[in-house]
C-alpha cells in the first residue's frame, strides 16, 4: 500500500515535533546546570576573571531566552495541529506544511547555534576549571 505525500509529510512533522520537544527540554535542563556550575566555580575560585564569568553568564541567558522563544513558537504550532486534522482541502494542509517548514528553519538554526555555544563553553571551562 503506497502512502500519499501528505501522509508522509505528516509523519516527518510528527518526528520533528517529538525531537524538537526533547531538544528544547534538555536545553532548559542544561542551562540550569551550566548556571549552577559557573556559580559554584566562581565561589571556589574567587580570583576567577569576573569578566569571563559575566560573559559566559550572559551567553547562557541569551541561549535561555531564545530557547524559551522557540519553545513558545513550538507549543503554539503544536497546539494548532489539531486543526490540521480537520482540513478538508490541500490549501488548508499546505498552510500547516508551510508553517512547519518555517518553524523548522528557525528551530534547527537555534539548535545549531546552541551546539556552537556548548563547544565554546566546554572549551572555556576546560581551560579554567
Amino acid at each position: 500500500m503506497e502512502q500519499i505525500p501528505e501522509e508522509m509529510y505528516k509523519k516527518y512533522m510528527d518526528c520533528d515535533i517529538k525531537r524538537w520537544k526533547e531538544e528544547i527540554d534538555i536545553i532548559n535542563v542544561e542551562m540550569i546546570f551550566y548556571k549552577d556550575l559557573l556559580e559554584r566555580n566562581l565561589k571556589d575560585c574567587p580570583d576567577w576573571n569576573t569578566i569571563d564569568y559575566g560573559s559566559l553568564l550572559q551567553s547562557i541567558n541569551d541561549v535561555e531566552y531564545y530557547n524559551q522563544r522557540h519553545q513558545r513558537d513550538f507549543l503554539a504550532f503544536h497546539n494548532q495541529l489539531s486543526i490540521m486534522a480537520e482540513c478538508e482541502d490541500v490549501q488548508c494542509e499546505s498552510h500547516f506544511f508551510d508553517k512547519h517548514s518555517e518553524l523548522k528553519g528557525g528551530i534547527e538554526n537555534h539548535f545549531s547555534i546552541y551546539k556552537q555555544f556548548k563547544k565554546n563553553l566546554f572549551s572555556h571551562l576546560k581551560n579554567t576549571v
